[in-house]
């Protein structure tokens, strides 16, 4: 078991030997080393891991040498939240190319393992689901604005579905329409334009565009896990934003190390273990591993994924729902869950995060239940509106023992590597990518 280190007196973790993982060892082989200094990050041109090229950041500690190497650990997620909140990739904005480039990582990282693109419905590049951002124009977008950095002033977590931006398609499903008509009439009210005349029928797409700026296409990132037993045509969905804010007017550089390069990170990390399992025949169900797109402009891609069904991934195929989102600051023993539907009742995953918890070298103290005002602002929610069971991982509020506020950097430029660094040495997203695998595994062989 690794030490406890208190608040006061935080060490950082040698980034020159990574965390060994508690299920592998045993023993969470934590090497610790007391440093006054932060972290920054660095990019350095090198490969990103074998089969994958790219520039690779490079984490180099204040006062020490500069060839401090950065974890070359595929299964330590720190290595990943060092390239994905990299000032190379802007802040990861939806859409941009620094965020394709991130997709593209997240892809060639999937099959270096061997994981499948799943997406039949594009043959030519199964591992990506494109679809096109827009937000609305005029009025409507300045009302739904107003931040340094574009987005609208959202300190509560997250955003409600189409909060600032959205898709557009003639295969929107009617009720997708109803709330993006009812979406684009809160935001004229609030900028102040009174609503032209029309029936209670939701908007139809060419009424819609009419009041819409294309801004770009951006991309969902999935990867399949095939399961070997029985169930295996049932899937459990594993998922995580990979998108941020950008940059700000003035040029600044929103990196978004917490919010989410680090639940990205986990899903990467727990990738080369859950592979070994699955060859082991130890996945009943498959496992879809989905980075999503265009989340900070209101849950798009988490939305477009379910009216988008790809064939085999249909609402009907799913078997739960794991959504990872911040997981990466505080200290390394609390967590976050929402393991309950609208209506307060838990659903499976409450049971198999307690078990997966207890089976850990070294369990987390708490597993807070204080986060339910959220959960209707993070992607997880698209699921659940449609009677999925889901699970959602968050890293906490500023009190411990639950409740309390937000990481201070929440969408500031001040949510970096090294800040997750200070605060718990990097244990955090390793500890928590152990608690995931130990919960996909018992989810995908679950009985029921």
């Amino acid at each position: 078991m690794a030490p406890r280190i208190p608040e006061s007196s935080r060490a950082v973790t040698s980034l020159r030997e990574p965390v060994s993982s508690a299920r592998s060892n045993g023993v969470r082989d934590a090497t610790v080393r007391r440093m006054g200094a932060e972290a920054r990050v660095s990019p350095a041109a090198s490969d990103s891991f074998e089969g994958a090229g790219g520039a690779r950041p490079r984490v180099a500690l204040d006062g020490a040498p500069q060839s401090t190497p950065a974890p070359v650990d595929d299964a330590d997620p720190m290595k990943h939240i060092a390239y994905l909140s990299s000032d190379e990739l802007k802040g990861r904005d939806s859409p941009s190319q620094e965020l394709s480039a991130a997709s593209a990582y997240v892809a060639q990282y999937a099959q270096k393992y061997g994981l499948q693109g799943p997406n039949t419905l594009n043959p030519s590049d199964p591992y990506h689901q494109s679809f096109e951002v827009f937000s609305f124009a005029g009025p409507a977008r300045e009302a739904a604005a107003g931040s340094e950095h574009g987005h609208g002033v959202h300190k509560e977590f997250g955003h409600e579905v189409f909060q600032e931006g959205f898709y557009l398609d003639e295969n929107m499903p009617p009720e997708t329409r109803a709330l993006l008509s009812s979406k684009y009439a809160e935001t004229l009210k609030a900028a102040g334009r009174p609503l032209a005349e029309r029936s209670g029928e939701p908007m139809s797409v060419e009424q819609l565009r009419e009041v819409a700026q294309f801004d770009g296409m951006t991309q969902n990132t999935l990867a399949m896990l095939p399961g070997t037993g029985p169930h295996k045509d049932e899937v459990i969905v594993v998922m995580a934003h990979l998108d941020h804010i950008g940059t700000g007017r003035n040029g600044t550089v929103y990196n978004g190390a917490d919010d989410n390069a680090s639940g990205s990170a986990v899903l990467m990390a727990a990738i080369p273990e859950l592979v070994e399992a699955q060859k082991r025949g130890e996945l009943d169900r498959s496992v879809l591993f989905l980075w999503t797109g265009a989340e900070e402009k209101g849950l798009v891609g988490s939305q477009y994924f379910v009216d988008h069904p790809i064939p085999g991934l249909g609402l009907e195929n799913i078997s739960g729902v794991i959504n990872m989102d911040m997981v990466g600051r505080w200290d390394d023993q609390r967590l976050s869950v929402i393991d309950t539907n609208s209506r307060g009742k838990a659903n499976y995953f409450r049971e198999i995060v307690g078990e997966a918890n207890q089976e850990l070298a070294d369990p987390f103290d708490r597993l807070n239940q204080d986060i339910n005002v959220y959960r209707d602002r993070q992607d997880g929610a698209v699921f659940s509106r449609k009677g999925e069971d889901v699970l959602f991982l968050f890293e906490g509020l500023s009190n411990p023992n639950g409740g309390g506020e937000l990481m201070p950097d929440y969408h500031g430029p001040g949510d970096d590597i090294d800040k997750i660094i200070r605060d718990n040495g990097g244990n955090k997203p390793r500890r928590v990518k152990d608690l995931m695998v130990n919960v996909i595994e018992k989810a995908a062989n679950r009985s029921a």
